[in-house]
């Protein structure tokens, strides 16, 4: 038997919500209730709440001493009494020392959530969720057009080829119908293909398993548009590193202007991430250590009802208002 969880919630907090109206749960009841689980629930409870955890660490900084001397039995109690008065300096001065450390600790990770806060703010990384999320199944903008081009590009590579964000696989299958031993990695939720080698995992998570120089081949596409520039930054490095001397690694991205353009002002103006140019990606790559790359422009995607035979003055405006929808960046390892 399944249980929905979250619809579990829902009808608690309904059930909740109608007894206060009626005035059978009293406010004070409620109050009562959070600070006795507060107080008494596993801090792995509070997991996704960091000022609880820290309120809850905060409050276990102090050791206290003086143990309880109750007892149900007779005698007992005056055992324990003097039990503790003939050991309670020793744990006094232990405890004094261990309380400091701790409240120091405690202390320092309160002043650095509060920086790690501003600087969430200052970069608009926190808690705005990216508008274009990309849940790994539109991954690779004119796909039709840069399939053939990649195949052609891996297609000599000997190695495990890598297609990050690979949706349901059509470049993964296209590498192994011509040998090349390709497999891809996807989100949680994308189409999956039962006959090809294809992983339900992050970006990050996956290259972080994958050992230094193991792969021949990586296709970088979808996160390369909706990541933020010090994930993009990172991202380079990760690929960069897990790739063999002799290796092809290829980006897929879109181009920022068509970017833009096909997307609400909202989404541009709060979206976590946004892609780079295919001059900065070269650059990346050429930074840290690969080939110069091959840049490849994507097809034009050109209104319908924008006229031609506007002469030259016109085709040098059309391509400045509209450049290649998508661009691929392919680089190799010097051997």
């Amino acid at each position: 038997m399944t249980i929905d969880h979250k619809r579990l919630l829902a009808e608690i907090e309904e059930e909740v919500r109608r007894k206060r109206e009626s005035g059978d749960l009293p406010p004070h009841l409620e109050r009562e209730l959070d600070i006795v689980f507060a107080r008494y629930a596993p801090v792995r409870a509070l997991d996704g709440d960091f000022d609880q955890v820290l309120t809850r660490a905060e409050q276990a900084t102090f050791i206290d001493v003086l143990a309880p001397t109750a007892s149900s039995r007779p005698v007992i109690p005056h055992v324990k009494r003097v039990l503790r008065k003939s050991v309670v300096w020793i744990f006094r001065y232990v405890a004094q020392q261990a309380s400091g450390f701790n409240e120091a600790i405690a202390r320092a990770v309160r002043l650095l959530g509060t920086r790690v806060d501003a600087l969430e703010e200052a970069t608009g990384t926190r808690s705005i969720a990216p508008l274009v999320a990309g849940d790994g199944t539109a991954t690779m903008p004119d796909a039709e057009h840069w399939l053939p081009v990649l195949v052609d590009a891996l297609r000599d590579v000997q190695g495990r080829v890598l297609h990050v964000e690979c949706g349901s696989g059509e470049l993964v299958r296209a590498l192994v119908n011509k040998g090349v031993d390709a497999y891809g990695v996807h989100a949680e939720g994308a189409p999956a293909d039962a006959e090809l080698d294809i992983r339900i995992d992050g970006v990050m998570e996956h290259l972080g398993k994958v050992p230094a120089g193991a792969l021949a081949g990586i296709v970088l596409s979808g996160c390369v548009d909706r990541f933020p520039k010090a994930a993009l930054l990172r991202l380079a490095d990760q690929a960069v590193a897990r790739l063999a001397p002799g290796g092809v690694l290829a980006v897929v991205g879109t181009d920022p202007v068509a970017w833009e353009r096909d997307r609400s002002p909202v989404e541009v103006d709060l979206g976590a991430g946004r892609p780079l140019h295919a001059a900065t990606w070269a650059h990346l790559l050429v930074e840290r250590g690969l080939h110069a790359p091959a840049v490849h422009d994507g097809p034009r995607r050109r209104p319908a009802d924008v006229p031609d035979g506007l002469g030259e003055w016109g085709a040098r405006i059309d391509t400045l208002l509209f450049p290649p929808a998508s661009f691929g960046v392919v680089a190799s390892r010097p051997r």
